[in-house]
Protein backbone atom coordinates (compact mmCIF):
# COMPACT_ATOMS: atom_id res chain seq x y z
CA UNK A 1 0.00 0.00 0.00
CA UNK A 2 0.70 3.81 -0.83
CA UNK A 3 1.02 5.68 2.69
CA UNK A 4 0.91 9.47 2.38
CA UNK A 5 1.63 11.07 6.44
CA UNK A 6 1.22 14.65 6.91
CA UNK A 7 2.61 17.33 9.86
CA UNK A 8 -0.05 19.70 9.44
CA UNK A 9 -0.05 23.58 10.11
CA UNK A 10 0.39 25.40 13.12
CA UNK A 11 -2.31 28.76 13.25
CA UNK A 12 -2.09 30.06 16.82
CA UNK A 13 -0.68 33.73 17.83
CA UNK A 14 2.35 32.37 18.38
CA UNK A 15 4.70 29.43 17.53
CA UNK A 16 8.35 28.47 17.57
CA UNK A 17 10.60 25.68 15.84
CA UNK A 18 11.83 24.63 19.68
CA UNK A 19 13.01 21.50 17.93
CA UNK A 20 9.75 20.69 16.36
CA UNK A 21 9.41 16.85 14.98
CA UNK A 22 6.87 15.11 14.07
CA UNK A 23 8.03 11.84 16.12
CA UNK A 24 5.02 10.01 16.39
CA UNK A 25 4.59 9.67 12.80
CA UNK A 26 8.29 9.11 11.97
CA UNK A 27 7.82 6.10 14.34
CA UNK A 28 4.54 5.30 11.84
CA UNK A 29 6.50 5.35 8.80
CA UNK A 30 9.45 3.14 10.29
CA UNK A 31 7.29 0.31 10.94
CA UNK A 32 5.00 0.76 7.67
CA UNK A 33 8.24 0.29 5.68
CA UNK A 34 9.26 -2.52 7.79
CA UNK A 35 5.66 -4.06 6.57
CA UNK A 36 6.89 -3.51 2.94
CA UNK A 37 4.24 -0.44 2.26
CA UNK A 38 5.60 2.82 0.49
CA UNK A 39 5.30 5.94 2.97
CA UNK A 40 5.61 9.53 1.67
CA UNK A 41 6.37 12.36 4.19
CA UNK A 42 4.94 16.01 3.98
CA UNK A 43 6.16 18.25 6.61
CA UNK A 44 4.63 21.02 6.78
CA UNK A 45 7.03 22.56 9.80
CA UNK A 46 10.24 21.45 7.74
CA UNK A 47 11.88 25.31 7.70
CA UNK A 48 14.59 23.23 5.56
CA UNK A 49 12.45 22.10 3.00
CA UNK A 50 14.34 22.81 -0.29
CA UNK A 51 10.99 24.11 -1.75
CA UNK A 52 10.88 26.83 0.07
CA UNK A 53 14.40 28.43 -0.07
CA UNK A 54 13.50 30.94 -2.68
CA UNK A 55 10.67 32.28 -0.31
CA UNK A 56 12.14 31.96 3.01
CA UNK A 57 15.36 32.25 5.38
CA UNK A 58 15.28 29.73 8.11
CA UNK A 59 16.91 31.80 10.12
CA UNK A 60 18.94 29.77 12.72
CA UNK A 61 19.14 30.44 15.79
CA UNK A 62 20.62 28.17 18.82
CA UNK A 63 21.25 24.75 17.75
CA UNK A 64 19.21 24.40 14.95
CA UNK A 65 15.97 26.18 16.47
CA UNK A 66 14.24 29.04 15.00
CA UNK A 67 11.42 30.85 13.58
CA UNK A 68 9.22 29.28 11.36
CA UNK A 69 7.79 31.01 7.90
CA UNK A 70 4.85 33.07 8.93
CA UNK A 71 1.43 34.49 7.45
CA UNK A 72 -1.01 36.42 9.01
CA UNK A 73 -4.83 34.57 8.81
CA UNK A 74 -8.44 35.81 9.73
CA UNK A 75 -9.32 34.43 13.36
CA UNK A 76 -11.89 31.73 13.69
CA UNK A 77 -14.91 33.32 15.63
CA UNK A 78 -14.53 32.22 18.89
CA UNK A 79 -10.88 34.18 19.48
CA UNK A 80 -12.10 37.34 17.07
CA UNK A 81 -11.99 39.51 20.85
CA UNK A 82 -8.19 38.11 21.16
CA UNK A 83 -6.25 41.64 20.84
CA UNK A 84 -3.61 39.92 18.95
CA UNK A 85 -2.60 38.69 15.57
CA UNK A 86 -3.54 35.19 14.28
CA UNK A 87 -0.84 33.28 11.99
CA UNK A 88 -0.49 30.18 10.15
CA UNK A 89 3.10 28.68 10.68
CA UNK A 90 4.92 26.62 7.82
CA UNK A 91 5.00 25.82 4.36
CA UNK A 92 3.49 27.92 1.99
CA UNK A 93 -0.12 27.30 0.91
CA UNK A 94 1.17 26.57 -2.88
CA UNK A 95 4.13 24.74 -2.01
CA UNK A 96 1.57 22.30 0.00
CA UNK A 97 -0.26 22.29 -2.72
CA UNK A 98 2.39 21.60 -5.17
CA UNK A 99 3.43 18.54 -2.84
CA UNK A 100 -0.27 17.11 -2.76
CA UNK A 101 -0.77 16.87 -6.65
CA UNK A 102 2.72 15.68 -7.02
CA UNK A 103 1.58 12.69 -4.27
CA UNK A 104 -1.50 12.19 -5.99
CA UNK A 105 0.41 10.53 -8.70
CA UNK A 106 1.48 8.20 -6.64
CA UNK A 107 -2.05 6.54 -6.31
CA UNK A 108 -1.78 7.44 -2.55
CA UNK A 109 -4.17 4.02 -0.66
CA UNK A 110 -4.45 6.59 2.81
CA UNK A 111 -3.26 9.48 4.63
CA UNK A 112 -2.55 9.99 7.73
CA UNK A 113 -1.99 13.15 10.10
CA UNK A 114 -0.78 13.56 13.58
CA UNK A 115 -2.14 16.33 16.06
CA UNK A 116 -0.16 18.14 18.95
CA UNK A 117 -1.11 20.63 21.12
CA UNK A 118 -5.08 20.41 21.67
CA UNK A 119 -5.58 24.20 20.92
CA UNK A 120 -3.59 23.80 17.39
CA UNK A 121 -6.52 21.55 16.16
CA UNK A 122 -7.61 24.33 13.77
CA UNK A 123 -4.87 24.04 11.72
CA UNK A 124 -5.23 20.64 11.40
CA UNK A 125 -8.65 21.02 10.19
CA UNK A 126 -7.14 23.87 7.92
CA UNK A 127 -4.45 21.82 6.74
CA UNK A 128 -7.37 18.66 6.19
CA UNK A 129 -9.37 21.17 4.16
CA UNK A 130 -6.52 21.90 1.73
CA UNK A 131 -5.89 18.33 1.28
CA UNK A 132 -9.65 17.67 0.51
CA UNK A 133 -9.07 19.67 -2.60
CA UNK A 134 -6.88 17.09 -3.79
CA UNK A 135 -7.93 14.01 -2.48
CA UNK A 136 -11.59 14.23 -1.81
CA UNK A 137 -12.09 10.58 -1.47
CA UNK A 138 -9.03 8.90 0.18
CA UNK A 139 -9.29 7.52 3.39
CA UNK A 140 -7.51 10.06 6.00
CA UNK A 141 -6.98 9.05 9.59
CA UNK A 142 -6.11 11.50 11.99
CA UNK A 143 -4.52 10.50 15.21
CA UNK A 144 -2.16 12.21 17.74
CA UNK A 145 -2.58 13.52 21.20
CA UNK A 146 -5.57 15.66 20.66
CA UNK A 147 -7.08 12.94 19.51
CA UNK A 148 -6.50 11.09 22.98
CA UNK A 149 -7.36 13.86 24.97
CA UNK A 150 -10.49 14.94 22.68
CA UNK A 151 -11.54 12.16 20.79
CA UNK A 152 -15.27 12.77 20.82
CA UNK A 153 -14.34 16.41 19.67
CA UNK A 154 -12.03 15.49 17.15
CA UNK A 155 -14.91 12.71 15.63
CA UNK A 156 -17.45 15.82 15.65
CA UNK A 157 -15.21 18.53 14.47
CA UNK A 158 -13.84 16.36 11.94
CA UNK A 159 -16.88 14.31 10.74
CA UNK A 160 -17.87 17.29 7.64
CA UNK A 161 -14.19 16.11 6.16
CA UNK A 162 -14.72 12.62 6.38
CA UNK A 163 -11.74 12.15 8.72
CA UNK A 164 -11.52 8.74 11.02
CA UNK A 165 -10.21 9.42 14.24
CA UNK A 166 -7.34 7.03 15.58
CA UNK A 167 -6.16 7.96 18.86
CA UNK A 168 -3.34 5.78 20.44
CA UNK A 169 0.00 4.22 20.17
CA UNK A 170 1.40 3.40 16.83
CA UNK A 171 -0.04 -0.05 17.28
CA UNK A 172 -3.72 1.24 18.45
CA UNK A 173 -3.69 3.77 15.57
CA UNK A 174 -2.12 1.52 12.89
CA UNK A 175 -4.68 -1.19 13.46
CA UNK A 176 -7.57 0.67 12.61
CA UNK A 177 -6.00 2.02 9.73
CA UNK A 178 -5.86 -1.81 8.46
CA UNK A 179 -8.89 -2.61 9.66
CA UNK A 180 -10.80 0.09 7.70
CA UNK A 181 -9.31 -1.89 4.40
CA UNK A 182 -9.92 -5.10 5.80
CA UNK A 183 -6.48 -6.66 6.75
CA UNK A 184 -5.11 -7.69 9.70
CA UNK A 185 -2.66 -6.00 11.65
CA UNK A 186 0.56 -7.67 13.65
CA UNK A 187 1.46 -5.97 16.92
CA UNK A 188 5.04 -4.57 16.77
CA UNK A 189 7.41 -3.47 20.03
CA UNK A 190 7.52 -0.37 17.87
CA UNK A 191 9.66 1.86 20.68
CA UNK A 192 12.24 -0.86 20.90
CA UNK A 193 12.48 -2.34 17.77
CA UNK A 194 12.13 0.93 15.36
CA UNK A 195 13.55 4.49 15.42
CA UNK A 196 12.06 7.35 14.12
CA UNK A 197 12.69 7.67 9.93
CA UNK A 198 14.51 10.96 9.38
CA UNK A 199 15.09 10.01 5.73
CA UNK A 200 12.12 12.04 4.54
CA UNK A 201 14.12 15.33 4.99
CA UNK A 202 16.50 17.02 2.64
CA UNK A 203 18.18 18.66 5.45
CA UNK A 204 18.62 17.60 9.40
CA UNK A 205 19.84 20.58 11.49
CA UNK A 206 19.06 18.65 14.84
CA UNK A 207 17.23 14.90 15.29
CA UNK A 208 14.50 14.34 17.94
CA UNK A 209 14.64 10.97 19.58
CA UNK A 210 12.51 9.90 23.49
CA UNK A 211 14.55 7.32 25.12
CA UNK A 212 11.52 6.80 27.27
CA UNK A 213 7.85 7.49 27.22
CA UNK A 214 5.76 8.51 29.94
CA UNK A 215 6.57 9.75 33.61
CA UNK A 216 5.93 7.78 36.75
CA UNK A 217 5.10 11.55 38.83
CA UNK A 218 1.68 12.50 38.34
CA UNK A 219 1.57 16.28 38.54
CA UNK A 220 -1.48 17.94 38.50
CA UNK A 221 -1.65 19.57 35.67
CA UNK A 222 -0.11 16.89 33.13
CA UNK A 223 -1.63 14.54 30.72
CA UNK A 224 2.06 12.21 30.51
CA UNK A 225 1.07 9.64 32.98
CA UNK A 226 -2.58 9.16 31.83
CA UNK A 227 -2.01 8.74 28.15
CA UNK A 228 1.58 6.31 28.62
CA UNK A 229 2.56 3.93 31.14
CA UNK A 230 6.20 4.47 31.99
CA UNK A 231 8.69 2.56 29.52
CA UNK A 232 12.25 2.92 28.92
CA UNK A 233 14.60 2.02 26.01
CA UNK A 234 17.86 -0.21 26.86
CA UNK A 235 20.99 1.92 26.52
CA UNK A 236 22.55 -0.53 23.87
CA UNK A 237 19.56 0.25 21.77
CA UNK A 238 19.52 3.58 22.41
CA UNK A 239 23.46 4.30 21.28
CA UNK A 240 22.59 1.82 17.96
CA UNK A 241 19.45 4.27 17.30
CA UNK A 242 21.78 7.62 17.49
CA UNK A 243 25.26 5.89 16.02
CA UNK A 244 22.88 5.11 12.86
CA UNK A 245 21.30 8.89 12.25
CA UNK A 246 24.35 10.50 13.19
CA UNK A 247 26.31 8.75 10.28
CA UNK A 248 23.40 8.92 7.65
CA UNK A 249 22.36 12.23 8.01
CA UNK A 250 25.80 13.73 10.12
CA UNK A 251 23.64 15.10 12.80
CA UNK A 252 25.09 17.85 14.67
CA UNK A 253 22.20 18.39 17.56
CA UNK A 254 20.30 15.50 18.98
CA UNK A 255 17.31 16.21 21.25
CA UNK A 256 15.75 14.18 23.67
CA UNK A 257 11.95 14.86 24.07
CA UNK A 258 11.71 12.83 27.13
CA UNK A 259 9.25 13.32 30.05
CA UNK A 260 11.46 11.43 32.49
CA UNK A 261 15.29 11.62 30.97
CA UNK A 262 16.92 11.54 34.01
CA UNK A 263 14.57 8.56 36.09
CA UNK A 264 16.48 5.88 33.11
CA UNK A 265 17.60 3.29 35.52
CA UNK A 266 20.73 3.09 33.69
CA UNK A 267 21.63 6.45 33.23
CA UNK A 268 25.17 6.64 34.12
CA UNK A 269 26.32 4.28 31.92
CA UNK A 270 24.16 5.75 29.05
CA UNK A 271 25.60 9.34 29.68
CA UNK A 272 29.31 7.97 29.58
CA UNK A 273 28.23 5.80 26.29
CA UNK A 274 26.50 9.34 24.92
CA UNK A 275 30.10 10.95 25.45
CA UNK A 276 32.02 8.84 22.73
CA UNK A 277 29.82 10.01 20.01
CA UNK A 278 30.61 13.61 19.45
CA UNK A 279 27.41 15.40 18.94
CA UNK A 280 25.72 18.19 21.06
CA UNK A 281 22.96 16.84 23.36
CA UNK A 282 20.09 18.77 24.61
CA UNK A 283 17.01 18.56 26.94
CA UNK A 284 14.24 20.81 26.64
CA UNK A 285 11.40 19.10 28.05
CA UNK A 286 11.75 20.12 31.82
CA UNK A 287 13.79 17.03 33.47
CA UNK A 288 13.96 16.47 37.67
CA UNK A 289 16.18 18.84 39.13
CA UNK A 290 16.88 16.64 42.32
CA UNK A 291 18.37 13.77 40.03
CA UNK A 292 21.16 16.21 39.17
CA UNK A 293 24.19 15.43 41.63
CA UNK A 294 27.74 15.40 40.97
CA UNK A 295 27.95 12.29 38.96
CA UNK A 296 25.24 13.29 37.01
CA UNK A 297 26.36 16.70 36.09
CA UNK A 298 29.78 15.88 35.38
CA UNK A 299 28.80 12.75 32.96
CA UNK A 300 26.28 15.64 31.46
CA UNK A 301 29.38 17.86 31.10
CA UNK A 302 31.36 15.43 29.14
CA UNK A 303 29.03 13.86 26.97
CA UNK A 304 28.60 17.88 25.98
CA UNK A 305 24.59 18.63 26.77
CA UNK A 306 24.29 22.02 26.18
CA UNK A 307 20.18 23.45 26.38
CA UNK A 308 19.38 21.85 29.58
CA UNK A 309 15.72 22.76 31.13
CA UNK A 310 14.83 21.74 34.06
CA UNK A 311 11.20 21.42 35.86
CA UNK A 312 10.57 23.99 38.54
CA UNK A 313 6.92 25.05 38.23
CA UNK A 314 6.74 27.30 40.94
CA UNK A 315 8.49 28.94 43.73
CA UNK A 316 5.98 28.38 46.41
CA UNK A 317 6.58 25.11 48.52
CA UNK A 318 3.07 24.89 49.60
CA UNK A 319 2.33 24.93 45.49
CA UNK A 320 4.69 22.41 44.98
CA UNK A 321 4.25 20.18 47.44
CA UNK A 322 0.41 20.50 45.82
CA UNK A 323 1.07 20.41 41.90
CA UNK A 324 2.96 16.57 42.40
CA UNK A 325 6.22 17.16 45.27
CA UNK A 326 8.54 16.29 42.10
CA UNK A 327 11.03 19.79 42.87
CA UNK A 328 12.05 21.55 45.71
CA UNK A 329 13.96 24.81 46.19
CA UNK A 330 17.07 22.84 47.51
CA UNK A 331 16.38 20.64 45.00
CA UNK A 332 16.94 23.33 41.91
CA UNK A 333 19.94 25.42 43.81
CA UNK A 334 21.64 21.81 44.20
CA UNK A 335 21.28 21.34 40.51
CA UNK A 336 22.82 24.25 39.49
CA UNK A 337 25.06 24.54 41.98
CA UNK A 338 26.48 20.90 40.07
CA UNK A 339 26.18 22.71 36.44
CA UNK A 340 28.04 25.66 37.94
CA UNK A 341 30.85 23.41 38.89
CA UNK A 342 31.46 21.87 35.60
CA UNK A 343 31.33 24.95 33.83
CA UNK A 344 28.24 24.55 32.09
CA UNK A 345 27.34 27.45 30.14
CA UNK A 346 24.46 29.24 32.26
CA UNK A 347 22.70 30.70 29.14
CA UNK A 348 21.87 27.19 28.22
CA UNK A 349 20.60 26.09 31.49
CA UNK A 350 17.01 27.36 32.22
CA UNK A 351 13.92 26.63 34.65
CA UNK A 352 10.28 26.05 33.21
CA UNK A 353 7.85 28.26 35.70
CA UNK A 354 4.23 27.55 35.36
CA UNK A 355 2.01 30.82 35.80
CA UNK A 356 -1.60 31.07 35.88
CA UNK A 357 -1.75 27.56 38.23
CA UNK A 358 -4.83 27.11 40.01
CA UNK A 359 -4.77 29.25 43.04
CA UNK A 360 -1.53 30.89 42.20
CA UNK A 361 -0.50 34.46 43.25
CA UNK A 362 1.27 36.78 41.25
CA UNK A 363 4.18 37.06 44.08
CA UNK A 364 4.97 33.34 43.44
CA UNK A 365 5.83 34.53 39.60
CA UNK A 366 8.12 37.60 41.31
CA UNK A 367 9.45 35.54 43.52
CA UNK A 368 10.35 32.58 41.30
CA UNK A 369 11.86 35.59 38.82
CA UNK A 370 14.37 36.47 41.82
CA UNK A 371 15.07 33.05 42.36
CA UNK A 372 16.40 31.96 38.93
CA UNK A 373 18.03 34.64 37.90
CA UNK A 374 19.94 35.17 41.14
CA UNK A 375 20.66 31.69 40.67
CA UNK A 376 22.37 32.80 37.03
CA UNK A 377 19.91 30.81 34.67
CA UNK A 378 17.21 31.31 32.88
CA UNK A 379 13.53 31.47 33.52
CA UNK A 380 10.78 30.38 31.21
CA UNK A 381 7.40 31.40 32.27
CA UNK A 382 4.55 29.15 30.53
CA UNK A 383 1.42 29.97 30.93
CA UNK A 384 -0.53 27.16 32.35
CA UNK A 385 -3.20 25.23 30.00
CA UNK A 386 -6.20 23.03 31.69
CA UNK A 387 -6.05 19.44 29.86
CA UNK A 388 -9.36 16.68 30.53
CA UNK A 389 -8.29 13.83 32.33
CA UNK A 390 -5.58 15.92 35.07
CA UNK A 391 -7.17 16.82 38.72
CA UNK A 392 -6.28 20.62 37.94
CA UNK A 393 -8.58 20.37 34.79
CA UNK A 394 -11.41 18.32 37.04
CA UNK A 395 -11.07 21.24 40.06
CA UNK A 396 -11.93 23.78 37.49
CA UNK A 397 -14.55 22.41 36.18
CA UNK A 398 -16.27 21.51 39.30
CA UNK A 399 -16.07 24.99 41.06
CA UNK A 400 -17.37 26.23 37.56
CA UNK A 401 -14.18 28.08 36.25
CA UNK A 402 -15.47 27.28 32.60
CA UNK A 403 -17.35 24.70 31.25
CA UNK A 404 -16.79 20.92 30.36
CA UNK A 405 -17.53 21.64 26.56
CA UNK A 406 -15.05 24.97 25.77
CA UNK A 407 -13.61 24.97 22.87
CA UNK A 408 -10.16 23.99 23.20
CA UNK A 409 -9.11 26.65 20.99
CA UNK A 410 -9.83 28.85 24.15
CA UNK A 411 -7.84 26.79 26.58
CA UNK A 412 -4.61 28.39 24.46
CA UNK A 413 -2.20 28.90 27.32
CA UNK A 414 -0.80 31.87 25.53
CA UNK A 415 -4.76 33.54 25.56
CA UNK A 416 -5.97 31.94 28.67
CA UNK A 417 -5.27 35.80 30.59
CA UNK A 418 -7.17 37.38 28.15
CA UNK A 419 -11.08 35.73 29.11
CA UNK A 420 -10.12 33.60 32.67
CA UNK A 421 -11.43 36.26 35.12
CA UNK A 422 -10.27 33.76 38.38
CA UNK A 423 -6.59 33.82 37.08
CA UNK A 424 -3.79 36.50 36.50
CA UNK A 425 -5.21 38.98 34.16
CA UNK A 426 -2.88 39.39 30.40
CA UNK A 427 -2.09 43.02 32.18
CA UNK A 428 -0.65 40.63 35.17
CA UNK A 429 1.40 38.32 33.05
CA UNK A 430 3.06 41.47 31.18
CA UNK A 431 4.51 43.16 34.38
CA UNK A 432 5.63 39.90 35.10
CA UNK A 433 7.36 39.65 31.98
CA UNK A 434 8.72 43.12 31.73
CA UNK A 435 10.20 42.76 35.65
CA UNK A 436 11.66 39.23 34.17
CA UNK A 437 13.23 41.30 31.36
CA UNK A 438 14.82 43.85 33.51
CA UNK A 439 16.20 41.19 35.97
CA UNK A 440 17.76 39.87 32.92
CA UNK A 441 19.98 43.10 32.42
Amino acid sequence: MNFLLVNPWIYDFAAYDFWLKPIGLLYISSVLKSKGHNVYLIDTLDRYNKKMENSYDPKEKHYGTGKFHTVNVEKPDVLKDIPRKFKRYGMDEQIFEDYLKYYKDEKIDAILLTSTMTYWYYGVYKTIEKIREIFPETPLFLGGIYTKIYKEHAENTFKPLNVRVVPGDANESLKEVFAYFGKSYEYTDWFNKFSPDYSHYDKLKYSVFTTSIGCPYKCTYCFTPIMWKYIYRNTDSIIKMLKENIEKFNTENIVFFDDAFLLHPDLENLLEKLSELKVKFHLPNGIHAHRVNDKIAFLLKKADFRVIKLGYESSDPEMQKKTGGKVTNSDLINAVNNFKKYDFDLRDIGAYVISNLPGQKIEDLYNAVDFCTDLGIEININEFTPIPGTKDYEKLIKNNVFNDDTDPLLLNNTIIPYWWKEGLSADDLDKVKRYLKLKRR
